[in-house]
């Protein structure tokens, strides 16, 4: 949030908004101080402030102060300096279900749940059933896969006979691939059929109005969206039963563009979440997304957590810090060097002489009261850190 900071400037007050500094009454007294230096207090200058003007340069983006201005006491100047890439990166994430071992039940056939053989926070195996369904489908399916049978039976006669005569020059070439495609057609439609009653748990000679859904991996049940007697379609949008197996969940954190190249598939992990403080999880980052999102400029980073004990819960906050590979080094400033105006983001760099300019930087994250400098900075060149924004009001107004 910004923090409006109200100085004098010419007997005019003015308003800066600089987020990133909280202001005390100690900063208030030195503005105070640096108003009376700059001769702006009490509606004139003080009666021994040398005469010359002290501000003998000045431009839109900068100010040269004389060497003797007693405003040069209330700022600080420091050598900007490299520093080693940071070992690791945390970024804000959330828990979410380990999508490779979770199966969302749906129906293949329009019908009705007659019984509910499972509730949430059950145990369920592989090829378990959840849930029985009765629809008048399951015969029209068997009779199709009958049909299936007797169709692909006649064409495999077809075919072998039509090969005979074709050797004996009885059919034409057309007649011999009117048979084949044929066969073709039939041992796919067997297929479809055959694989049909095999989601079903049901055969094609063992006529029934009643189906089961089963699990496909083992996992705990997590989520039930069906209640017995209730219609089950199909194409219905929501699942009717969602199982999980919790001994892995996957951790997504949200990476901005200037933190990607700090961050590499493989990387180790650490997961952290308030429901256990002091508690660390351990994972390893297996995909780094490939689009932007638009809105928040983030990048989803998916990384994959041990869960002993299902402690982690799924849709919980968590704070991801990734292992940096690539721990090159950066340039690095304190964080009340750093100036937020309006969309840009300024340093005030002081050089020979002193002349003192408003720079616009990039930056990445803030860490322990440091701000990495992505661009706009090199090092070996001087930043104001205390006393910044009072400078960026003397370049303003001048």
């Amino acid at each position: 949030m910004k923090n409006p900071v109200s100085a004098v400037s010419g007997g005019v007050p003015r308003t800066i908004s600089r987020p990133r500094v909280a202001f005390s009454l100690q900063s208030v007294l030195c503005l105070w101080a640096w108003a009376s230096a700059s001769g702006c207090g009490g509606g004139g200058k003080a009666k021994d402030e040398p005469a010359a003007v002290e501000i003998s340069e000045r431009a839109k983006d900068f100010v040269k102060v004389d060497p003797n201005s007693p405003r040069l006491d209330f700022i600080k100047v420091e050598v900007v300096k490299e520093s080693d890439g940071a070992s690791q990166i945390e970024l804000p994430g959330k828990v979410t279900f380990d999508e490779d071992r979770t199966q969302r039940v749906a129906s293949p056939i329009d019908g009705r749940a007659i019984k509910l053989l499972v509730k949430v926070g059950d145990k369920v195996r592989a090829g378990q059933a959840l849930l029985e369904l009765s629809s008048p489908h399951v015969g029209e399916l068997q009779a199709d896969a009958q049909k299936a049978v007797s169709d692909l039976s006649v064409s495999e006669k077809s075919l072998e006979r039509v090969h005979k005569l074709k050797a004996d020059g009885a059919v034409s070439e057309k007649e011999v691939a009117q048979v084949e495609g044929d066969h073709r057609k039939a041992k796919s439609d067997f297929a479809r059929a055959a694989a049909q009653l095999k989601a079903l748990g049901i055969s094609a000679s063992d006529p029934a109005v009643n189906v089961a859904l089963r699990a496909q991996l083992p996992g705990i049940v997590v989520e039930r969206n069906v209640l017995a007697g209730q219609e089950v379609r199909a194409d219905g949008a929501l699942a009717l039963l969602t199982i999980s197996n919790l001994d892995t969940v996957w951790a997504v954190a949200d990476a901005y563009e200037q933190d990607l190249s700090m961050v590499r598939e493989g990387a180790r992990v650490t997961i952290r979440v308030p429901a256990y403080p002091g508690a660390t999880f351990a994972g390893t980052v297996k995909h780094v997304g490939d689009v932007v999102d638009p809105v928040t400029r983030t990048v989803k980073i998916r990384c994959v957590a041990d869960n002993p004990g299902h402690r982690l819960k799924p849709e919980m906050y968590a704070k991801v810090s990734i292992e940096n590979l690539n721990a090159a080094r950066f340039v690095q400033v304190p964080a009340k060097a750093i100036l937020n105006d309006g969309d840009k983001t300024l340093v005030i760099v002081a050089t020979e002489g002193n002349v003192f300019q408003a720079r616009r930087v990039q930056i990445g994250p803030e860490v322990d009261e440091s701000v990495r400098v992505v661009s706009g900075l090199s090092p070996g060149e001087k930043v104001v850190t205390a006393g910044a924004i009072f400078m960026k009001q003397e370049i303003d107004t001048r």
